[in-house]
């Protein structure tokens, strides 16, 4: 995370200005700052002290700012009202932890102040924000300095400052950054939590993150990684003195029903513990609390309305987990895959441990055994992530100490998605195989240099040529495609998908390309599908060019 010196702002490109905001450059704004969540999850987890040294805040945010993606996206919509609003409901009902429900509640206000508007110009964007920022603070019980909040306000004030006489987003944005980053440099002086353990806001680091994606990640807004590098460690950070011992259960629900009141159940709430956020509006409120008597939080709720999507989490295990080693976890998971890009994305999404395989290079069943006893869990999740690879991993004998659940992913981009489906799961011992392979993937494709010759689609391929494939969720065989170059075939690859079904489309190259020939081919499918968000990752994969995986 930390290449190269460390600069000390982040300078505006010379990118084409951005003066107007809808809701298909929201959307963009959205998958770019999830991307930047996305690969910087571990290093927000690893600051995490503050309210409790849990360690999950990064992943909490992710999984809060992807669901507020997603349901973005399937807005399908140019109105930036709409848009936002489906994402405000989708960080709502998918926000998890303090840090998801604050952010969650920044994506209501934002959405409030752009309720009628189809686009926005950068002077409504620091007004939003503004709004974004208050509406987080009116969920919070106790709202305390030196935490996410700081660093949202310093955001929101520099956005008033550089949108008077800006009007090019990227460039508001630009000074948006360095106010959020200068800001959470001070939280150590406000929280002396902080101080203590020498890091900074693990919030606060996550917001700076998400919103540097939103200038970075846009296309040809390289570099991909972030100014601001930080590489705390863990066992600097996490120490016996830092416990969990009072108000030790994270408990999380949302609450809906017509006799449901925000005002009234704070009031019952704020003496059952702390940590207390009551979010959301008369349709549903998601509520968060740090409570010793779960059930009895439980309790007075269903006497409010009726109770749904329930989290316990012990966080006293969870802190134990951090700081003592050799401890066996109640879930783990291995991976299988075709490149060392790929093996450092599922590291980043949660896999304990990677394991080389792929086309031409399947792993024995000794190979998998060895990394699922290299794992101290109490239930292994093996990944395959190739069809050939599948019944090998069925013949992993369980050690006697653990159980082993193979999840039949055929392609990387399935076992992606089944981290992902992982990751939002509760930490629990075991977790239906059936219900995590149901994710939003629509299906999965890969470029690939012909063997042989042969006819594909009526048409002659020569040894050597360029050949698709696409494989669709719950086909039983991959359907091969033709394409004069990488972006015929992937665009053709999205026509099989049904391009109006998918709405994020992420590109994996592979150690014959470049950065440069991947964001060529994204670019061509974004002119092509101007509704279709595009990502584009390193996979290091040497059997195909590029790995295309398609969501809903």
């Amino acid at each position: 995370m930390s290449e190269g010196a460390e600069p000390t702002s982040v300078a505006a490109g010379a990118a084409r200005p951005l003066t107007r905001c809808d809701g298909i450059a929201f959307v963009r704004f959205l998958a770019a700052g999830t991307y930047f969540l996305r690969a910087y999850r571990n290093v927000v987890n690893d600051l995490n002290v503050f309210p409790v040294p849990d360690g999950d805040t990064g992943t909490n945010m992710l999984c809060t700012v992807r669901q507020a993606l997603r349901a973005a996206r399937t807005a399908r919509s140019r109105d930036l009202s709409v848009v936002a609003a489906a994402a405000a409901n989708g960080s709502l009902m998918g926000a998890r932890g303090n840090s998801g429900v604050i952010i969650s509640q920044m994506f209501r206000g934002f959405a409030h102040a752009v309720r009628h508007r189809q686009a926005i110009e950068t002077r409504d964007l620091a007004a939003a924000m503004h709004e974004a920022v208050h509406a987080a603070r009116q969920a919070l019980v106790t709202p305390v300095e030196g935490t996410m909040l700081s660093v949202a306000s310093a955001a929101a004030q520099a956005a008033f400052k550089a949108a008077l006489d800006e009007p090019d987003f990227l460039a508001v944005l630009h000074d948006v950054v360095n106010a959020a980053h200068a800001a959470l440099e001070k939280t150590p002086d406000q929280l002396p939590v902080l101080k203590e353990a020498d890091v900074v806001d693990a919030g606060g680091q996550g917001f700076v993150y998400f919103m540097e994606g939103a200038v970075r990640m846009l296309p040809g807004r390289a570099p991909y990684r972030t100014a601001f590098p930080r590489r705390p460690l863990r066992r600097a950070t996490f120490t016996r003195r830092q416990r969990v011992d009072l108000h030790r259960y994270c408990t999380e629900f949302v609450l809906t029903g017509e006799r449901v009141s925000s005002s009234e159940l704070r009031r019952q709430l704020a003496e059952q513990g702390d940590s207390l956020i009551v979010a959301g509006d008369r349709r549903a409120l998601r509520v968060h609390i740090h409570t010793d008597d779960p059930e009895r939080i439980l309790g007075l709720a269903r006497h409010a309305g009726d109770v749904s999507r329930v989290k316990v989490d012990d966080m006293r295990e969870q802190h134990r987990m951090l700081v003592v080693a050799g401890e066996m976890r109640p879930r783990g998971i291995v991976c299988v895959v075709p490149g060392e890009g790929f093996a450092r994305i599922c590291r980043e999404l949660g896999a304990d441990v990677t394991v080389r395989g792929g086309p031409h290079a399947n792993p024995a069943v000794g190979d998998l055994l060895t990394a699922v006893n290299s794992v101290l869990a109490q239930t292994v999740y093996l990944l395959p992530n190739d069809a050939n690879t599948v019944a090998t991993a069925r013949q992993v004998p369980p050690p006697p100490d653990r159980r082993v659940v193979v999840l039949p992913t055929r392609t990387i981009a399935e076992g992606i998605a089944a981290l992902f489906a992982l990751l939002e799961a509760p930490a629990e011992d075991t977790v239906d195989p059936a219900r995590l392979l149901r994710t939003s993937l629509a299906g999965s494709g890969e470029i690939f240099r012909a063997g042989r010759a042969s006819r594909v689609g009526g048409i002659a391929v020569r040894r050597g040529e360029l050949v698709g494939s696409f494989l669709a969720a719950g086909a039983e065989q991959p359907r091969l495609l033709y394409g004069r170059d990488a972006a015929a075939i992937a665009a053709a690859i999205l026509r099989a998908a049904g391009e109006s079904e998918v709405t994020l489309a992420t590109l994996y190259y592979g150690v014959s390309r470049s950065r440069r020939d991947a964001e060529a081919v994204a670019e061509r499918l974004r002119n092509l599908f101007p509704r279709l968000t595009v990502e584009v990752y390193y996979g290091g994969q040497d059997a195909t060019e590029y790995v295309l995986s398609l969501e809903r």
